[in-house]
């Protein structure tokens, strides 16, 4: 066989193999993509590797999406057609999860803004450093009526070197007439901090319940609160977290950096055994705390928190079914919440009942935390 025709013939087989190459992936990021939606309803205790497909969906529809261009720029009508479609078919979860909404300047003049913040024990500062961390004036200046904490904590002692005491922001938050403060696991010997969710208002708090599930540092609080004379169900969320050390952050971060296979499977088995603990808890979790929501005989429902889970996931469907998600309805883009350690996802949220029209949900992006502050403005229709 003379040279060229070997030639010829050698590089038709690269192409097939090519060519089979790009087909093989592009069926598998559809069923991927496809599959992943199951996470809104499969139990993860049934199929935890469904839940793993919920947490990468954003990667799933991105390849999907690049297949999608593949096939147009070389005019493969009926390839881009069939990817049009299965992307049409996961819409519902993509406009949640990528909301294009702008901001208006058209405000109810009974408008309500509520914002939520998991301040990470205000970085358990201590001393002078405590008494001016800038979560105060952040909160204090936000013009929030309902602020909704999660890992809030006060030191119990007054000593000026210890972490801020409840008193001192009580004095920050002079504001806000109406405070629940409610302790989270169990009360330790001689310690000397209170952790848990905290709700200052503006309005009344009729009532605060601590929602009876297992969990030593994570809990749900359902506060009953007096709102332009109508009674309203505020629920604070702080779902179990994935528990991933300082050591399985350092795995990630090393993977991102190096990308070989022993990095890779040395962090994919850490992840695996967290999050598959997580998934489970918090499936048991948000089956209780729904329940609780349904038993409330009031006007209307705020949920807010930090859900520890992202919203391709069983955990969020299942607390947001019949509410509206103030983001997706609302914001714009992702809203990444969590930010640390190239850990980057939305994992805090707030949602309303139809009784409420949320306006310009808004991620506030500073740096304060391991989370950003989410905020909302609620109207009652």
């Amino acid at each position: 066989m003379p040279a060229t025709e070997s030639n010829t013939f050698t590089g038709r087989k690269i192409g097939k193999v090519i060519k089979y190459i790009v087909f093989a992936t592009n069926i598998l990021a559809i069923l991927f993509l496809l599959l992943s939606i199951l996470a809104w309803t499969i139990l993860p205790s049934k199929a935890t590797f469904i839940a793993y497909l919920g947490l990468v969906f954003p990667i799933t529809l991105f390849v999907n999406v690049a297949y999608l261009i593949l096939w147009t720029v070389f005019w493969r009508w009926r390839y881009a057609l069939v990817q049009l479609i299965v992307i049409l078919c996961c819409w519902q979860p993509i406009s949640t999860s990528f909301p294009i909404h702008f901001k208006t300047d058209k405000l109810p003049e009974n408008k309500i803004k509520v914002l939520t913040y998991n301040v990470r024990g205000f970085n358990w500062l201590k001393g002078k450093e405590a008494r001016k961390n800038p979560i105060f004036d952040y909160v204090a200046n936000s013009g929030a009526d309902i602020v909704c904490f999660q890992e809030f904590a006060v030191s119990t002692d007054k000593r000026k070197n210890n972490i801020i005491t409840e008193e001192e922001i009580d004095k920050i938050m002079k504001d806000y007439p109406y405070k629940s403060i409610i302790r989270l696991g169990k009360a330790r010997k001689n310690s000397t901090y209170i952790y848990g969710i905290a709700c200052y208002s503006k309005f009344p708090i009729l009532e605060s319940r601590k929602v009876a599930i297992e969990s030593d540092y994570n809990g749900s609080v359902i506060h009953t609160l007096d709102m332009q004379y109508k009674k309203v169900s505020l629920v604070i969320n702080h779902l179990e977290s994935n528990r991933l050390t300082a050591a399985d952050k350092k795995l990630y971060k090393d993977f991102l950096k190096t990308r070989d296979r022993e990095s890779f499977d040395e962090m994919s088995q850490t992840l695996q055994e967290r999050l598959s603990t997580a998934y489970k808890v918090r499936e048991e979790q948000v089956n209780i705390i729904k329940q609780f929501m349904d038993l409330q005989n009031t006007d209307a429902t705020i949920v807010c928190g930090d859900f520890n889970d992202t919203p391709m996931s069983y955990a969020y469907h299942t607390i947001s079914k019949g509410l509206i998600d103030a983001h997706a309805n609302t914001g714009f883009g992702q809203g990444i919440t969590y930010h640390e350690n190239y850990f980057l996802v939305r994992i805090d949220y707030i949602l309303h009942s139809s009784s409420f029209q949320s306006y310009n949900c808004t991620v506030d992006k500073v740096k304060y935390s391991d989370h950003y502050p989410v905020w909302t403005y609620l109207a009652f229709r």
